[in-house]
């Protein structure tokens, strides 16, 4: 019996993940908190018309206190960039939105799983481990799990082949400096070294794609929402089945790689516990050194919060 809060539940995301939670049949209790209550209740009633379809789960809306038992804590609250703002006013605000939001949870529950997603989920993530003072296995971030989809899709798309038989993992940063492991990378178990004619330029440039394809569905539809909620989805799965997935959630290394102070996506394990450890996967030099890029600048970033450009 699960339940799961998700703040700022009556967005984009935090519904499109909470129908898909709903039609995964995963969990008893979906509570759907936010802001504007009314909109919440709509559609936590909208939910609940489904539940006959989709599974027995209890539809709950409201504010923080419906955080209270909460197996998982998902956080989708958030803001989008202005056209005339910067990305660091961007960061401070959402900040700002996610340390009110930690401070209400700290008085409500104190033993969830606490599941960032709003962006940018690698320096929000690290300071929802800050400021909560939970333990590192049960706080993370969505990271690079939606950018892993994407990829694995458009590849489908661009060869011809079967998304779900697609296995290239996406690390590092969620933003410029993700880092496709192009040494782990499958096609129905074939490496794509020895797949026959497979132009790795071609590869290259839907990799280029994918990098680019979160600002072109804001550019046409305002912002992400089926696949994400699918991706986030994904996650609470492998914690409420203790699957012990590997995926690329954002996470707080202390130390493994040599990175500290700081959460991005690494190969993780994820179970019940939320965070079970790393998967130790032999990566190229490259590849290496491009995670230990995307570390130093979440690092200089997170230094900036609180400062004006």
């Amino acid at each position: 019996m699960t339940k799961v809060a998700i703040v700022g539940g009556a967005g984009r995301v935090g519904i499109s993940f909470a129908f898909d939670l709903l039609v995964r049949d995963l969990v008893h209790h979906i509570a759907l908190v936010d802001i504007n209550q009314e909109l919440a209740e709509g559609e936590a009633l909208d939910l609940t018309h489904a539940t006959s379809a989709c599974g027995n789960c209890k539809i709950t809306a409201g504010g923080m206190e419906e955080c209270e038992g909460a197996d998982i804590v998902v956080i989708t609250a958030g803001s989008r960039r202005r056209a005339d703002e910067s990305r660091l006013a961007l960061i401070n605000r959402n900040v700002g939105i996610l340390d009110s939001t930690i401070e209400k949870l700290l008085e409500i529950n104190r033993d969830c799983l606490l599941f960032i997603v709003s962006n940018p989920v690698d320096v929000l993530t690290y300071r929802a481990l800050v400021e909560s003072g939970f333990p590192r296995h049960r706080v993370f971030g969505l990271g690079n799990v939606l950018d892993q989809y994407r990829f694995r899709s458009l590849l489908a798309r661009e060869f011809g082949w079967n998304p779900t038989r697609v296995q290239v993992m996406v690390v590092g940063e969620h933003g410029d400096n993700m880092v496709p492991l192009y040494s782990q990378a499958q096609y129905d178990g074939v490496r794509f070294e020895h797949i026959e004619g497979l132009d790795m330029g071609r590869v290259q440039q839907v990799f280029e794609e994918t990098r680019k394809s979160g600002a072109e569905v804001i550019r046409k539809k305002g912002g992400a929402g089926w696949a994400v909620g699918s991706a986030i989805s994904r996650v609470v799965e492998a914690i409420v089945r203790d699957t012990r997935a590997v995926m690329p959630i954002s996470t707080n290394p202390d130390g493994y790689l040599g990175i500290r102070d700081i959460c991005l996506s690494l190969p993780t394990i994820v179970g019940k516990n939320g965070v079970e450890g790393y998967f130790g996967v032999k990566m190229s030099e490259s590849e290496l050194a491009g995670i230990q890029k995307a570390a130093e600048v979440l690092k200089a970033t997170y230094a900036k919060i609180g400062q004006e450009e």
